[in-house]
């Protein structure tokens, strides 16, 4: 199926990995739709940090005003652009909160600690929403594929987190995981009755590098819910957050085959 005719919608589109993925998807001629609690915010973002032009912003993506924890207003965003009697082919949300330091345990606290889990469950209740209307698949017949941004440090399996990192992960980083994992816990029990399967992706410390190409980004994985054999996690120390979006847009939304699997992303 063509970039012409597939829909992608975004929640958290003004946060550096998010945008990444939503400006390459805008390059590639995909037709987007994005949650805003400030729509100018996202639209001069594109603009100026990903060099969109107006044009494209204003054929291919629409920005629908609104709070990710508000099922109603995460339903529009759901909706094909091209079809208002179907859902978008791929959802991916790059919710995340503004961290906080104290000195006091935990030394890093989030502006709103549930914000991750709040957002993803908002936008199952949305899908739920739509189907009470007769909105309940993409125009393939299928539901939607969701990808989320999680982070590394939160697997259950197998270390992913060099030794170095650990002190920070674990002593930092406390609040920040106990919602991640909450989200990826959705997603891994919702078992294809609101979205056809996901992507879990995991990148190590995100820095606002300029980005040095998906060349340079090292990828591991492992099963989020089935179990057989896996490569493990990839270990480093950073990435790029316009690098991990770049890479969802082209190995998950173009190439594919990341289904179920819990994606761990650093520089080689």
């Amino acid at each position: 199926m063509s970039a012409i005719n597939q829909t992608i919608a975004f929640f958290g589109a003004t946060g550096g990995t998010a945008a990444a993925a939503l400006a390459a998807s805008l390059r590639a001629g995909y037709t987007c739709t994005a949650l805003a609690r400030t729509p100018d915010k996202l639209r001069d973002l594109l603009k100026t940090g990903h060099c969109i032009p107006e044009s494209t912003i204003s054929s291919q993506l629409t920005i629908h005003p609104g709070n990710v924890k508000d099922p109603v207003a995460v339903a529009t965003v759901l909706i094909s652009p091209l079809d208002p009697s179907v859902l978008v082919d791929y959802i991916i949300s790059g919710i995340g909160g503004a961290p906080k330091l104290q000195w006091t345990p935990p030394f890093a606290v989030l502006d709103d600690p549930v914000i991750c889990e709040s957002a993803t469950a908002s936008i199952l209740a949305a899908i739920s929403q739509l189907e009470t209307k007769g909105i309940s698949a993409a125009q393939d017949g299928r539901k939607p594929l969701i990808t989320v941004i999680s982070t590394t440090g939160i697997s259950d399996r197998a270390r992913d987190v060099p030794y170095l990192l650990l002190p920070i992960y674990y002593g930092l980083l406390h609040v920040p995981h106990v919602d991640k994992r909450k989200m990826e816990a959705l997603l891994f029990n919702d078992k294809g009755v609101h979205v056809r399967d996901f992507v879990v992706v995991r990148p190590t410390l995100l820095m606002d590098y300029q980005p040095c190409g998906i060349e340079t980004v090292k990828a591991g994985w492992e099963w989020g819910v089935k179990t057989g054999e896996e490569p493990g996690p990839a270990l480093g120390y950073t990435v790029g957050r316009k690098d991990v979006g770049e890479w969802v847009f082209q190995e998950v939304i173009q190439k594919g085959g990341w289904e179920g699997k819990c994606v761990s992303l650093c520089y080689h």
